[in-house]
């Protein structure tokens, strides 16, 4: 059975929302699990201290921290600066192995026009070797997403880069919403399987009189999800699923609470 967990950056923070303001509101509308996110400040000086209090207060609010998220793989190019986004792989492990995560979300690069496809599958692979090596020294798991950085866009794709990483210890942090517009989400998951480590939902609307509208809440946009959970029951997928949506400006917590509502109706 799977559960339901939320993702950081489904609050408005760190501007408006603490961290412990939103695990408090995640824990009290029903969320079985919390997603936490790596900062610059954690790469700059990292605090034993910091995550230790999340994982006290994840204790109190009986809530699960099943992953870290970070946004740094968009500052530390794994493909053109392969040691900065290991130092940061590095922080993502020591904050999961303080608070009991067993998965640290990474991103395998970002495109760049001086490079072929072909070397970008190669230093991705290369340098995901090197991640699981450190994973492996804290006993969490590297979760690779599918995000739109122009490289990996599809499942076959993703499934020739595990091949060549070849190391158990590397495996995918599905985004459902992340698959669209060039792709469909339930399409990849038959094709990943068990490979499939987390799973971030969010939807993506693309039909609002023929203007992309973007990202939003599970069921406001083109995701079919009848058919994600179709796919995802018939690879026994048990593990969480985590929205990770953007916040009203008028309201800092009900998007949570509006995606909690609509896993709930997708997955009973």
């Amino acid at each position: 059975m799977v559960k339901f967990g939320v993702n950081i950056w489904s609050y408005p923070y760190p501007a408006e929302v603490s961290i412990e303001k939103a695990m408090g509101h995640a824990a009290e509308v029903g969320y079985q699990g919390f997603e936490p996110a790596l900062d610059t400040g954690d790469l700059e000086s990292f605090s034993t201290e910091k995550w230790a209090q999340i994982k006290t207060k994840a204790n109190q609010l009986k809530l699960e921290i099943p992953s870290i998220a970070t946004g740094l793989f968009w500052q530390y190019n794994a493909i053109t600066e392969p040691e900065a986004a290991l130092k940061v792989v590095e922080a993502e492990c020591q904050a999961a192995q303080i608070v009991g995560a067993q998965v640290v979300l990474v991103v395998p690069g970002t495109a760049v026009p001086d490079l072929s496809y072909e070397e970008h599958f190669r230093r991705a692979a290369d340098w995901l070797r090197k991640a699981a090596s450190i994973a492996r020294e804290y006993g969490v798991k590297i979760g690779v997403e599918n995000v739109w950085n122009r490289i990996f866009p599809g499942p076959l794709d993703f499934l020739k880069l595990l091949d060549m990483v070849g190391d158990d210890s590397v495996g995918v942090y599905f985004d459902a919403g992340n698959t669209l517009p060039h792709s469909l989400p339930e399409h990849w998951i038959p094709l990943l399987g068990k490979r499939i480590l987390q799973v971030h939902v969010k939807d993506y609307c693309i039909t609002a009189g023929g203007l992309t509208r973007g990202f939003g809440i599970p069921l406001n946009g083109d995701v079919n999800w009848p058919a994600v959970r179709k796919a995802l029951v018939e690879i026994d997928y048990e593990g969480y699923l985590l929205p990770e949506v953007p916040p009203y400006p008028g309201d800092f917590y009900k998007a949570a609470e509006d995606a909690l509502n609509s896993l709930k109706k997708i997955f009973g």
